[in-house]
């Protein structure tokens, strides 16, 4: 007989295995936040814990572990605490629909809580992060980033990194996502940002900083609604902001704004040069003017210029 495995990830040999279908050496532990206990085991559905923190103590570093995160239409984690992800091939996985845009397991800055910034901070390396949606949207202007990354080669696909929920947070130095030294990870199908508050200038979707270089953006949604014209997707936070290179592959940038087009879809400092790149293939913009207002000469893309100089991407309405 075969071995089968589940959507739940546990073969029915009980035999675990990581998305793809790959056996792990590790441990599963389950978060269920509607019925979980954080003093169950978290090691069956029927023993699952309550919050994510729980399993991540529970969870040991470089094993391969699972965190198996269920959602449902009121399933969250409130986290009143940074959340630091420091464990090295440790797993998280949302078992909920893999939309990649407000995902029912849901991981929410505590309305009470402050100075959250950011909320989620992944020093881990070799982990895999899928299906789950990580909101700041409370007033607090002390919870500017979301959710940053330092660690490398790590494997991110369906999750929405949505900063700036709230117009007290949808400021200057405030960011959905901040790479900061981080190398080499991967985000697939995932959603940056949110459109339903007002950004300001300097708010920012994404931030590089730290020499953040090869990491790859393929088949995924920026979104912001402009409250300014000088909020931006993109940001590097100065000339040594990003190494080599950084790619964005078949990526869609919305700013869902009906009064101001973003000025620059990418803000980059003076003193930048090559060898630092930011590759852009087939990529598509929204209500933005220019794509690099400062044409600092980093940004490289094959798109074919559809509007002018420095335009090539940007949409345009087509008359029939």
């Amino acid at each position: 007989m075969g071995l089968t495995n589940f959507p739940n990830g546990v073969s029915s040999f009980g035999v675990p295995v990581l998305p793809g279908g790959f056996p792990t050496p590790g441990n599963v532990y389950f978060v269920d936040p509607a019925n979980g206990l954080d003093t169950n085991n978290g090691l069956s559905i029927t023993e699952a814990k309550k919050t994510i923190g729980s399993a991540y103590a529970a969870a040991t570093s470089g094993n391969n572990d699972i965190i198996y995160f269920i959602g449902n239409a009121t399933s969250m984690t409130n986290l009143s605490a940074a959340l630091t992800w420091a464990k090295h091939y440790t797993h998280l996985i949302g078992v909920c629909a893999p939309t990649g845009v407000a995902n029912r397991a849901r991981i929410f800055q505590l309305s009470t809580a402050t100075g959250l910034s950011p909320l989620m901070n992944i020093t881990a390396t070799g982990c895999i992060f899928k299906n789950f949606y990580i909101f700041q949207g409370v007033d607090d202007a002390t919870s500017l980033i979301n959710v940053q990354v330092t660690g490398g080669r790590n494997y991110f696909e369906n999750v929405h990194f949505a900063g700036g929920g709230h117009a007290t947070m949808a400021i200057n130095g405030g960011a959905s996502l901040k790479l900061n030294a981080a190398e080499e990870n991967l985000f697939v199908n995932c959603t940056v940002g949110v459109d339903t508050i007002d950004a300001a200038t300097g708010m920012m979707g994404l931030l590089f900083d730290g020499e953040a270089h090869r990491n790859v953006f393929r088949n995924c949604i920026f979104r912001m609604r402009a409250g300014n014209s000088g909020a931006g997707f993109v940001e590097v936070v100065d000339a040594t902001g990003i190494d080599r290179d950084n790619t964005f592959d078949n990526c869609i940038f919305i700013n869902n704004s009906t009064a101001n087009d973003m000025a620059s879809a990418f803000v980059i400092p003076a003193g930048m040069g090559e060898p630092r790149a930011l590759l852009l293939k087939d990529c598509m913009f929204h209500n933005v003017t220019k794509l690099d207002a400062s044409d600092r000469g980093v940004l490289f893309g094959n798109m074919n210029a559809v509007t002018g100089a420095d335009g090539s991407g940007v949409a345009v309405e087509l008359i029939t």
